[in-house]
C-alpha cells in the first residue's frame, strides 16, 4: 500500500473517531421530546411530586384560565389527570412538601392576584390558611418547613416583601424580598432560595439578576447575573447547579439555556431549547431538566410541548 493511501486511511479513521466522539457528546446533552401535555396552555405552574411532574392551571387559547391539573410519569412517558383546582388560574406558583403538591396564588377573574393556596390531599385540593395578600407571576420554593413566595405582583403592584408560610404551624409571615420584579424564576438549593431574572413590566424590561436568600441571615445576596436577561422564564436545581430555561423578549422567545454552579459561582451555556417558550414549567427529575407547556411566541400563545435535557444521574 502506498504511503499516500496509508495517510488517507489514517485520516479517515481519525475523522470517524472524532465524529463518533462528537455524536456521543451531542446525543447525551440535547433536548428530546416526550409525551405532549394533554391540553396546550401557557403560564402554567409546575412541580415534582412522587416521581411525577405536576402541571397546574395556565392560560388556554381563548385567554380563559384553566383549572386542569395533569401529572406526567417519565418512567411510563404518560400523563394522567389529577383533580381540578378549585378555581382557574394563570401565572400561579407550585411547590412540593412531604410528597404533596401545593399551588399558590396566580391571576384569576379579571386578572386579579388570587389570595389563596391549596394542597392536594385525599383526592381533592384543600385550602390552606389565606396568605397576607394575593400574589401572581411570582416564584415559590420550600426550604425546610417553610414555603417562600418571592417577587411577583400583589394588590399594589410589584411586591417588595416575600411571603413565608410555616408549613408545620400553618402561619404566614413576611420577610424582605429581592429586587422587585415579576415573571421571575425561583428555586431552592442547599438551604437557600434563589430568585433569577424576571422583568419590571413589559417584555422590554427584562432583567439578568440572580439573588439568593439565606433564611438564617434573613438577607438577599447579589450573585453573578444570568448571561442573557430574560422574563417569563423557569429554573430548576440539579446537581449543584441552577438551570435557567426559556423566556421572552421583544424579538421573540428565548432559546438559550444556562447553568449556574453554586459552588464555583460561574455560568456555563447548555444546548439551546428545541422549542423555545416562555411561561413554561421547568423542573428537574431523574437527572433531567424538563420544559413543559408555555408560549412559543411572545404574548398569549400556547404549546403542548414536553421536552427534556439529560444532564446526569
Amino acid at each position: 500500500m502506498s504511503a499516500a493511501r496509508i495517510l488517507l486511511s489514517g485520516a479517515g479513521v481519525l475523522l470517524a473517531l472524532l465524529a463518533a466522539a462528537s455524536g456521543a457528546g451531542s446525543g447525551s446533552s440535547e433536548w428530546r421530546s416526550a409525551a405532549p401535555v394533554p391540553v396546550a396552555r401557557t403560564e402554567v405552574a409546575a412541580t415534582v411530586a412522587a416521581g411525577e411532574i405536576v402541571v397546574a392551571g395556565g392560560f388556554l387559547p381563548d385567554s380563559s384560565s384553566s383549572r386542569q391539573v395533569d401529572a406526567y410519569s417519565p418512567a411510563r412517558d404518560r400523563w394522567r389527570r389529577l383533580p381540578d383546582l378549585p378555581v382557574g388560574v394563570n401565572h400561579a406558583m407550585a411547590v412540593t412538601y412531604r410528597g404533596r403538591p401545593y399551588v399558590i396564588g396566580g391571576y384569576f377573574a379579571r386578572q386579579r392576584p388570587l389570595r389563596a393556596a391549596y394542597r392536594l390531599e385525599g383526592g381533592r385540593w384543600r385550602a390552606l390558611p389565606r396568605p397576607p395578600e394575593g400574589r401572581a407571576a411570582a416564584g415559590a420554593a420550600v426550604v425546610g418547613d417553610r414555603l417562600y413566595v418571592v417577587g411577583g405582583v400583589g394588590p399594589g403592584g410589584l411586591a417588595r416583601k416575600a411571603l413565608v408560610l410555616d408549613l408545620r404551624r400553618g402561619r404566614w409571615s413576611t420577610v424582605a424580598g429581592p429586587t422587585p420584579r415579576e415573571h421571575l424564576a425561583v428555586t431552592a438549593l442547599g438551604g437557600r432560595v434563589y430568585a433569577l431574572a424576571g422583568r419590571r413590566a413589559g417584555i422590554d424590561t427584562n432583567l439578568a439578576l440572580l439573588e439568593s436568600y439565606t433564611p438564617g441571615a434573613r438577607r438577599w445576596e447579589t450573585l453573578p447575573p444570568v448571561p442573557r436577561a430574560r422574563g417569563g422564564t423557569g429554573v430548576a436545581a440539579l446537581a449543584g447547579e441552577l438551570v435557567s430555561v426559556g423566556g421572552e423578549e421583544p424579538p421573540g422567545t428565548i432559546a438559550s439555556v444556562y447553568a449556574y454552579s453554586v459552588r464555583a459561582r460561574t455560568w456555563r451555556q447548555l444546548p439551546d431549547m428545541r422549542s423555545p417558550r416562555h411561561g413554561l414549567g421547568v423542573v428537574a427529575l431523574g437527572g433531567r431538566v424538563y420544559a413543559v407547556a408555555g408560549g412559543p411566541q411572545p404574548g398569549l400563545t400556547v404549546s403542548d410541548a414536553n421536552e427534556f435535557l439529560l444532564l446526569g444521574g
